[in-house]
């Protein structure tokens, strides 16, 4: 039980470190990064799993060190990608009002435009 747990962490673990990367070291920032449903889908799977075998888990501490440090880079791994989340939420928030304000600039413009053909 304990090894497949330390498998699955271990499979949990470089998939929240790829995503991580990816956002973190994008020059362009993440509103370039293009995250698949199906990239988004298999790390939520990733961390259900994980999630799963947490729940079977003892309550006792194990004495296995190779499943304390996955479980501590796991902690630190999904901290990571909370606040990278929240970075990127952030962008794509701001961007996500440039485009509002670009089509009701744009709109305006259309409506213009509209009118003014309808005058002359």
């Amino acid at each position: 039980m304990q090894s497949q747990f330390v498998a699955v962490l271990g499979e949990a673990n470089r998939a929240i470190s790829a995503l991580v990367s990816r956002l973190c070291g994008n020059s362009a920032g993440a509103e370039a990064v293009d995250l698949s449903t199906r990239e988004l889908k298999a790390l939520s799977q990733k961390l259900t799993q994980v999630a799963k075998l947490l729940g079977q888990a003892s309550p006792a501490p194990s004495e296995e060190p190779t499943l304390q440090a996955a479980l501590r880079e796991y902690v630190d791994n999904l901290q990571k990608l909370r606040a990278v989340l929240g970075t990127a939420m952030d962008s794509l928030g701001k961007r996500r009002d440039r485009v509002r304000k670009n089509l009701e600039h744009l709109n305006s413009a259309r409506a213009w435009a509209e009118t003014f053909r309808a005058t002359n």
